[in-house]
């Protein structure tokens, strides 16, 4: 009779309106005695709607009901919703459905349950499932030294948890451990109960090769236990339990014989080597004029701490050729695969003279954990084409002369000679004024008088500075100038050379002869000029701030 039931309720199932009245429970498998929660949604009723219930009482005791009206958001729209949350216990054992529940015309889905009896649940495995349970595993068992492990940590609760749970730190003195961002928080149906799960992952790189046990770790939590049924009013009182996960056993290879001595070992899922140049090296380049070169190292499964440095010149080379390296950029990406670490070495190149250099390629050996063989990167060799200041001039200058007859005689030219030179004078004596008029102008907008710094005062950017420019010191001043910059500019000197052309123009002088691009040595004088001009425009810039508006009812 009961298989005829549930045959008859799945064959009108399709004709059941589904996204009107929706119909789910907690569990569908559960022992004689226990109660379940069955959940009744309607994105179409009001709160004065009310389901007719009346229909389980035949199989169920409704313990407790309450009704709920909330703001659902689904496919980017929100809706209103009503929901029915009714705890029941079923008065048979055996397969019992939950009936269809009326809402005007349209009918919920039904639900079939499993309820065992006491000598069944005894005889049950799945019955002998903990409440709160703990699994972990890893994505790989024999690593190589160094390399990435993925650690998975899942804590499973078919109950209802206090927010005091903790987890024990996961330390291994052997390896280096990463987490892997917060827990995740999501449900699963185990044997057809709801179970909530906490999921937490960590990345592993065992230090040493040889065996590594990864040890267990501890879920502490306090469960929340149910009201007694014989009490209306009775409250719900916690329990605490204490959970471990298993211990895990690593079998940590060594470094294979294929693998190139002396270079670095790099045992990695995936790994990229690029560059950039800022200018074109393609073009000829002139003496002196520095060339940056930015290298980037992307590796799947290592942190940046483990990529190598990268370098465009190597020690020895020819010293024509100078390299001023900044320094280098790390960063770990953390993803569901683990770790991508990535690495940035960037340095400018000068040549010192006209030439041709050439730059070695670039061979960035690692060993593909995936595949389990050994891989190269590479960059191919790059050659600088160098000129100097004197060929480029020679090239400029060289014109098609023009071929003058001897025996023609030559044109009278003297009058729009005189009167060329006359023009000359009079634009040399006009320029002359305009500079004069422009020396005094300058001279009351920055008066001569020294600003008053206290040099003995520690920290002090810009005493820092004007001592530098004083003793004509180009490396001190540029890094005082940086510090100072900062502390005036959000955007530190960039900022404050793109507001004030005269500081571009005296830190133009002073990165040329840093890079060796000026023969005479540097005078500080006009740097100092220039920051000088720029700290009174600031300070006349606070003093004429504009009055705050007054209020718009003023007291009468």
């Amino acid at each position: 009779m009961t298989r005829w039931i549930i045959s008859w309720l799945l064959a009108i199932l399709p004709l059941v309106s589904h996204a009107a009245f929706e119909a789910s429970v907690d569990r569908t498998r559960l022992t004689e005695g226990e109660t379940l929660e069955l959940t009744l949604e309607s994105a179409t009723a009001n709160r004065f709607s009310q389901p007719d219930f009346s229909v389980l009482k035949e199989l169920f005791e409704i313990r407790n009901s309450r009704q709920l009206s909330m703001m659902v958001e689904a496919e980017g729209k929100t809706q209103p919703v009503t929901r029915w949350i009714l705890t029941l216990m079923p008065k048979r054992t055996g397969f019992v459905v939950v009936p269809p529940v009326a809402l005007g015309t349209t009918l919920s889905e039904p639900i079939s349950l499993r309820v065992l009896s006491a000598s069944e649940a005894a005889r049950d495995p799945v019955a002998d499932i903990a409440p709160v349970f703990i699994d972990s595993e890893v994505d790989v068992e024999n690593p190589y030294v160094q390399a990435q492990v993925l650690l998975t940590l899942r804590v499973y609760h078919s109950v209802s948890l206090y927010d005091d749970s903790t987890l024990s730190g996961l330390s291994i003195p052997q390896a280096r451990v990463e987490s892997l961002g917060p827990p995740r928080h999501y449900e699963r149906q185990i044997n057809g109960v709801r179970h909530g799960v906490i999921e937490v992952r960590y990345a592993i790189f065992a230090q040493q090769s040889g065996s590594l046990e990864i040890p267990s770790q501890l879920f502490s939590a306090t469960i929340l236990q149910p009201r007694n049924p014989d009490e209306r009013f009775s409250a719900r009182t916690g329990k605490v339990v204490q959970v471990r996960s298993p211990s895990i056993m690593l079998t940590v290879r060594p470094v294979p014989d294929a693998y190139p001595r002396g270079a670095p070992w790099l045992p990695a899922r995936d790994l990229a080597l690029t560059q950039q140049w800022q200018p074109d090296p393609g073009v000829d380049l002139l003496a002196g004029e520095p060339l940056t070169r930015t290298l980037t190292v992307e590796a799947e499964g290592l942190t940046a701490s483990q990529l190598p440095t990268l370098q465009s010149v190597l020690s020895g080379a020819d010293r024509n050729l100078r390299q001023y390296a900044d320094q280098p950029r790390l960063d770990n990406q953390v993803r569901d695969i683990g770790i991508r670490g990535k690495r940035q070495d960037s340095s400018a190149l000068v040549a010192q003279q006209d030439g041709t250099f050439a730059l070695p390629a670039l061979e960035l050996h690692w060993w593909d954990t995936t595949q389990d063989r050994l891989r190269t990167s590479r960059l191919e060799p790059v050659v600088l084409n160098v000129r100097s200041d004197d060929s480029y001039a020679t090239e400029g200058a060289t014109e098609p002369a023009v071929a003058v007859q001897e025996n023609a005689s030559p044109p009278l030219i003297w009058p729009w000679q005189l009167a060329c030179l006359l023009l000359s004078l009079g634009l040399v004596g006009a320029l002359t004024l305009l500079y004069r008029a422009q020396r005094r102008l300058y001279q009351l907008h920055l008066p001569e008088e020294e600003e008053s710094l206290d040099e003995n005062v520690p920290d002090n950017p810009l005493g820092d500075l004007q001592a530098a420019c004083r003793a004509n010191h180009p490396a001190e001043a540029r890094k005082a100038l940086e510090v100072w910059a900062r502390q005036q500019h959000g955007e530190g000197l960039i900022g404050l050379t793109h507001q004030y052309p005269e500081l571009a123009d005296a830190l133009d002088d002073l990165n040329a002869c840093l890079f060796g691009q000026l023969e005479t040595p540097w005078r500080g004088k006009p740097l100092w000029r220039a920051v000088r001009m720029v700290v009174q425009s600031r300070k006349r810039a606070s003093e004429f701030q504009p009055e705050q508006l007054g209020g718009l009812y003023p007291d009468v």
